[in-house]
């Protein structure tokens, strides 16, 4: 809004509006007599200095792919700067092996997922990677993979980890039939939010298997406010998943996982490693708020594959907590009783890092409730609390055979290894070749305190990780 008064100008105040926030700036104030000549010049040099140059910044965040071709995706990209979206049209395309790399900090952003169908056709399609200078964003697409069950997967997060910035995947959907989705060659430093993964019964939707930054391994934990930050972990929140009932999740070398807040539906959960079959094992776990759903307790749909869930969570290593779940009871007419969370030490059986049996002995490298300091590796038991369920079976014991005939109270002791502290934990009738006791009950983990939820980095956030250009700007001459 402009004002004049014939004789006088008063370049009083000008204020700026970024987003809701408007802020007066007060400039250089002066009164005096000019010529209308004089006023007028200075009238053109406001329309077009305040007009004319914050809409031209805010068209400037955005870089339009052509379509949704690898190509196009990829030359967008390649023309984008950090803090910039690219926009991904409407439309069903197919992306072959290693043809769309996204190493820079912008969104790359389809029009909405069911609208910008992505085929991914080789393991990998696309790579993503970390960044130091700002967040890396993929939202709006549906991803679909057939076929490919190869790590690093259809989809490869790279990057370093303790350091950069978060890789973050938002309001898409992935579809995934006879393969695997997600593989992250990093600790942590990756976020998966409002998502929906849809599978077969042996397919994985994250995998995180980090050979490279080993130091995860060598570093204090980052279970909840130890992660400062919300950079160190790889965070799973308000997710549905949908089948995938082996497992949606495989937690493997120096893997660092926080899954909150999902649904899963016919889903066999989370499923981890040690150091046994793999050299490092998972680094450390958190589980809690999820709903784990086992709609088909009768076989109305027959002996469906889906509903042959093993269980839910299977922890090989590693320690972390276990609370506030919501768990439905995995037992029917057409699979009969399952555990819902089982405990192994494969480190004892027939994969023994430490060597033969005679030189195998308590705590095997890396196992069950096993943590570091930063300095030596100690004990630190699995916590369990306020799970909720008609039945919640925790079972431990042998899964392997038991080559070396040893007691699986030597490795694996509830109060050492882990805790249900507020309970005499009862035992129950179901047991797979161990002890089973019941999950339901007990009290918090002493000094844990769980990380901001949401996760501030994915609340409100939509796409553009910069500040938008100023707008409603108004100068006001007397």
């Amino acid at each position: 809004m402009l004002k004049l008064n014939k004789s006088t100008v008063d370049f009083a105040s000008i204020s700026e509006q970024h987003g809701d926030a408007a802020r007066p700036r007060r400039v250089r104030s002066y009164r005096g007599t000019v010529s209308m000549t004089r006023t007028f010049k200075a009238i053109k040099w406001l329309l077009f200095a305040i007009f004319l140059s914050a809409p031209l910044g805010a068209q400037a965040q955005t870089v339009k792919a052509a379509s949704c071709s690898s190509s196009d995706v990829q030359s967008a990209i390649n023309s984008a700067s950090a803090g910039q979206t690219v926009d991904v049209p409407a439309g069903s395309c197919s992306w072959p092996g290693n043809s769309v790399n996204l190493k820079k900090a912008i969104t790359l952003q389809g029009a909405g997922a069911g609208v910008t169908n992505i085929t991914l056709t080789a393991d990998p399609s696309f790579v993503v990677a970390k960044q130091a200078s700002g967040v890396t964003r993929i939202t709006g697409f549906t991803f679909s993979n057939s076929n490919n069950t190869t790590f690093p997967d259809a989809i490869n997060v790279q990057g370093t980890w303790p350091g950069g910035q978060p890789v973050i995947f938002q309001n898409n959907s992935f579809v995934m039939n006879n393969s695997r989705m997600l593989g992250l060659t990093v600790a942590g430093g990756v976020i998966i939010s409002h998502n929906t993964f849809t599978g077969g019964w042996n397919d994985f939707a994250i995998t995180v298997k980090d050979l490279t930054n080993t130091n995860s391994w060598t570093t204090a934990d980052s279970m909840g406010t130890h992660d400062s930050s919300g950079l160190l972990n790889v965070y799973v929140e308000d997710n549905t998943f949908k089948g995938q009932s082996n497992g949606a999740f495989d937690c493997d070398d120096n893997c660092r996982m926080v899954v909150r807040h999902n649904t899963f539906s016919e889903s066999g959960g989370f499923n981890s490693h040690g150091e046994d079959s793999s050299p490092y094992g998972m680094r450390h776990f958190e589980i809690y708020g999820n709903s784990f759903l086992f709609p088909d307790k009768t076989c109305t749909a027959g002996n469906s594959s889906l509903s042959n869930i093993n269980f839910y969570i299977w922890i090989r290593g590693a320690t972390g907590v276990i609370f506030d779940n919501n768990f439905d009871h995995l037992s029917s007419t057409c699979w009969g009783t399952k555990t819902e969370i089982k405990l192994s030490n494969r480190g004892a059986e027939d994969d023994r890092p430490q060597g033969t049996c005679s030189a195998t002995h308590y705590p095997t490298p890396h196992q069950l409730g096993q943590n570091h300091n930063g300095s030596n590796d100690f004990t630190d038991p699995i916590w369990f609390w306020s799970n909720n369920g008609a039945t919640i079976s925790v079972s431990g014991g042998w899964a392997w055979g038991n080559p070396c005939g040893f007691d699986w109270n030597t490795y694996f002791q509830w109060g050492r290894d882990g805790s249900n502290s507020s309970l005499n934990l009862s035992l129950l009738s179901l047991s797979v070749n161990g002890v089973s006791v019941s999950g339901l009950g007990g009290s918090p983990k002493p000094g844990y305190t769980s990380y901001a939820y949401p996760h501030p980095l994915v609340q409100g956030s939509t796409s553009s990780n910069a500040p938008a250009a100023p707008s409603n700007l108004s100068a006001i001459i007397q």
